[in-house]
């Protein structure tokens, strides 16, 4: 969309929470979405792509964990970390070697990123700290003022913010339990148990 590619913000829906939204090619544009959540920029950001894993490929070096996972769960509501790809670099990563990356089933956001034609650095729609927002009236409550462009696809499906699992650790261990289940995620990776680190709820 043309906001993304002049280097705006959009609030964007995906099937956990909406989003805010940066074309990951304009550093320029990531900085500013920093300053609108009021996010401390040594806090990574997360990635969302196609529903194509080899569209992680210039961006991510998939861990055998990290494949395992994506091949079991298709596109969901997951973050699953990463080592990032050797020779790229980018504000998102906060100055770190590892990266969130994301495929929320939404086709609505599917078409934009087909359209964009490459991801997005992304984060829940509301300034830090505050409930991740489920509309796009909500998002746009928190952060219009700072976003060129929204799209309202609807109330979104899971109204929690995704898992987030650091597969760049041995064995991985789950950062954020959100919309997918620590249980399920376990299974996945054939461990009787995983740790947690923290329950949704306590929004960024």
């Amino acid at each position: 969309m043309a906001a993304l590619r002049a280097g705006s913000l959009a609030i964007l829906p995906t099937d956990t929470v909406y989003g805010v939204a940066a074309d990951i090619r304009r550093d320029d544009a990531v900085r500013a979405l920093y300053e609108a959540k009021g996010k401390d920029p040594g806090e990574p950001l997360q990635l969302l792509f196609p529903a194509d894993p080899a569209s992680l490929l210039p961006y991510a070096r998939l861990s055998p964990d990290a494949s395992r996972l994506i091949d079991a769960l298709g596109p969901g509501p997951w973050t699953i970390i990463t080592p990032a790809a050797d020779g790229w670099s980018s504000p998102a990563l906060a100055g770190g070697d590892t990266v969130g990356v994301r495929m929320p089933p939404v086709p609505t956001l599917q078409a934009v990123l087909t359209e964009l034609g490459a991801p997005l650095a992304a984060s829940s729609a509301n300034r830090h700290g505050d409930p991740s927002p489920t509309t796009c009236g909500e998002a746009l409550a928190s952060l219009g003022e700072y976003c060129a462009a929204a799209i309202d696809d609807g109330p979104t499906s899971h109204g929690l913010d995704s898992s987030v699992i650091d597969c760049s650790l041995t064995p991985p261990r789950i950062l954020r339990e959100g919309a997918l289940p620590a249980a399920t995620i376990a299974g996945y990776l054939g461990l009787a148990e995983i740790e947690v680190v923290r329950r949704a709820g306590v929004n960024g």
